[in-house]
């Protein structure tokens, strides 16, 4: 099941229809609107994990003593309505809780894709835990999430002093919204905005926090400020965040980042001494937020980037590409936005890769291009990739751009193929 946000007139956005993916990206001019947009969706997300969700439209019954609670179409129905209502009320006010500022906007809207095949079945059984001097009650939720009556994934949650099967009823229904919101259990899963001058925020974030700065930041900033306030490594890394890690460290970083108290420091590999963040080249400063989002204790599943091309040769844009791919294989969502050609065009050829991986298996032509089946996109994962069009009137169109799969060409970047075609005929002139 997927997310999506439609916006409409929202300060220079126009219009805009996002499905939240597994992979987004965004590309467009300057100015355009991007980094609004992706705030935006970061904010409202972050708004709707406390939304109360109704109890109409749910299926109850009983299993053997176990309380089982449905939600299918009718409840999904239920709650996107509820949801755009409560969009519609407050959206002024969440503008500016989100940004700081009044911004305009006509309509803000979410809109739930893949209802019909899927459908939620929440177990609730009453148990006795044993505590001290006295027996507490205990409530274990167990909901399974189906797909065309097929079992694909499970959730496990228990609640201590829960008052009755009606709470328990109401807390397997925001489970079941995290779950939407999420499409993992939302008590294990976090978000990330990466903001495009996360370099310079990394060596400041100290003095805001002790009041040594002004200013309002928007909410994405500030939730990156403190995830870096608050960091700490996670020294249990499950298999997937290790291999990321690996491979980031091996094709990127060319090095480790690793935190020490409250300091961050590079090593190179075969390297001798650590240097502090503050001293070392830029590209580790863009980079090393990506570890840390890999390496935290706090998990994160959501990562936005803005402008992930940041400080990054074209050679190592190409790297950065095939990192962002494994970490979508690893189960993470991931938002960018991007002006460059290079990381655009790397992008599209994994997903051209992808297409006729589908298709016919070709590891040769993998081998050829020094890549490996772990740079494809998994089956299971979707990416759509947005253009940010300026219309004139200082407002920009948002258009889904679609996959060209005869002739093959994957994604058509109108914004970089104009640039490229005027440098060429630049060129043309001059050397004539």
């Amino acid at each position: 099941m997927t997310l999506r946000f439609i916006i409409k007139n929202f300060g220079k956005i126009e219009s805009a229809d996002i499905s939240l993916s597994n992979l987004v990206v965004f590309v467009g001019n300057n100015n355009s609107g991007k980094t609004l947009v992706m705030q935006l969706i970061y904010g409202i997300r972050k708004e709707l994990y406390n939304f109360l969700v109704p109890v109409s439209g749910i299926r109850k019954s009983d299993l053997n003593g176990q309380l089982l609670v449905r939600c299918d179409r009718e409840w999904f129905t239920e709650v996107e309505s509820r949801v755009n209502e409560y969009l519609a009320e407050n959206k002024s006010r969440i503008i500016e809780d989100i940004f700081g500022i009044p911004i305009s906007i006509g309509e803000i809207k979410v809109a739930l894709e893949g209802t019909e095949s899927k459908y939620f079945v929440s177990s609730i059984s009453e148990c006795r835990n044993k505590g001290v001097g006295e027996q507490e009650k205990e409530i274990n939720i167990d909901t399974r999430q189906y797909e065309n009556g097929e079992n694909i994934e499970s959730f496990e949650n228990k609640l201590v002093g829960c008052d009755g099967l009606d709470e328990a009823v109401n807390a397997a229904l925001q489970i079941v919204w995290g779950i939407i919101l999420s499409e993992k259990n939302s008590s294990n899963s976090g978000q990330l905005f990466l903001p495009a001058s996360r370099s310079g925020l990394q060596l400041m974030y100290k003095h805001y926090f002790a009041g040594e700065t002004e200013g309002n930041l928007v909410v994405p900033v500030k939730d990156f400020l403190r995830f870096l306030q608050l960091y700490s490594e996670n020294g249990q890394l499950d298999e997937s965040r290790r291999a990321l890690l690996e491979f980031g460290e091996e094709h990127l970083l060319q090095g480790k980042v690793f935190q020490k108290g409250d300091e961050t420091f590079y090593v190179e590999h075969h390297g001798e001494k650590a240097v502090s963040l503050h001293i070392a080249s830029s590209m580790i400063h863009e980079l090393t937020p990506f570890v840390k989002a890999l390496h935290a204790t706090r998990r994160i599943d959501w990562l936005y980037c803005d402008e992930v091309e940041n400080s990054l040769h074209p050679l190592v844009q190409g790297e950065m590409a095939r990192w962002l791919i494994r970490m979508v294989n690893a189960g993470m969502h991931v938002m960018v936005s991007s002006h460059s050609d290079t990381m655009a065009s790397r992008l599209n050829n994994l997903l051209m890769l992808t297409w006729l991986d589908g298709r016919k298996a070709n590891y040769q032509m993998l081998s050829e291009l020094g890549l490996k089946a772990a740079d494809l996109l998994r089956p299971n994962r979707k990416a759509d990739v947005y253009e940010f069009r300026n219309e004139g009137r200082g407002k920009t169109v948002v258009e889904k751009l679609e996959f060209i799969s005869h002739p093959l060409m994957g994604y058509d970047f109108q914004l970089f193929g104009d640039n490229l075609d005027k440098l060429y005929n630049e060129a043309e002139k001059i050397t004539r």
